[in-house]
């Protein structure tokens, strides 16, 4: 009977361990198109301690060019051709626009892109004024958020927009990475922060519960 039960505990430990490890670090991705429906970049966004990572990948190197304001939207659609669908700057703080305004910034206000004539391909930037899934800065709540270009340089200063011009491609912020050959989002329903299940860990502790009783019937079978 010992034999059995250091076999049990050889088999249900690392179950345990699993399903009481540490989650999955929490991303999101966002495909940014123009008017016409052109692919310009993929952004995917990684928690930090103090700020969302984001990495835009572009698969057309010259598409974007330029100095061009950038800016997290309180919605999480993307209507074409203008892309007023997406709402204004988020901002969940009721701050002023502009990373240089005494009384701002607001959550969703990000440096400006500065890309040369040559293009680029990869291009990293950061968002210190948000999380992605906790707390009233989150981006993937309910209703949604949009990453918006614009056509020129975001003066951090002026209302409501920096005066940035159009808004020339915009993505729907949404849960996991970007999915390659998928056609543009036009929005994305968020649920809740908690309303899903963890599924992968609720079937580890099924499966720890369903070990545990066949172990037992065994035990019980078992002379004394």
């Amino acid at each position: 009977m010992r034999r059995i039960g250091l076999a049990l505990a050889l088999l249900v430990t690392p179950l345990l361990l699993a399903a009481q490890g540490q989650p999955p670090s929490v991303a999101a991705s966002a495909q940014l198109y123009d008017p016409q429906g052109k692919l310009i970049a993929t952004a995917t966004f990684r928690e930090a301690p103090d700020q969302v990572l984001i990495n835009l990948t572009f698969p057309d190197r010259t598409a974007l060019t330029g100095t061009h304001g950038i800016q997290i939207h309180e919605v999480g659609r993307c209507d074409s051709p203008s892309f007023a669908s997406a709402g204004g700057i988020f901002n969940p703080l009721a701050k002023q626009h502009g990373l240089l305004n005494n009384d701002g910034p607001m959550a969703g206000d990000l440096p400006s892109l500065v890309i040369g004539p040559a293009g680029v391909g990869v291009y990293n930037t950061a968002a210190p004024q948000v999380k992605l899934s906790t707390g009233p800065t989150a981006l993937l709540r309910p209703g949604g958020t949009s990453l918006v270009v614009f056509e020129r340089i975001d003066d951090d200063l002026t209302q409501p927009e920096g005066n940035a011009g159009a808004r020339v491609a915009c993505g729907v912020i949404v849960a996991g990475p970007p999915v390659a050959g998928t056609a543009p989002p036009l929005s994305a329903a968020v649920p809740a922060a908690g309303s899903r299940p963890d599924l992968p860990g609720a079937v580890l502790i099924g499966g720890v519960g369903a070990l545990l009783i066949g172990a037992g019937l065994v035990l019980r079978r078992q002379p004394g």
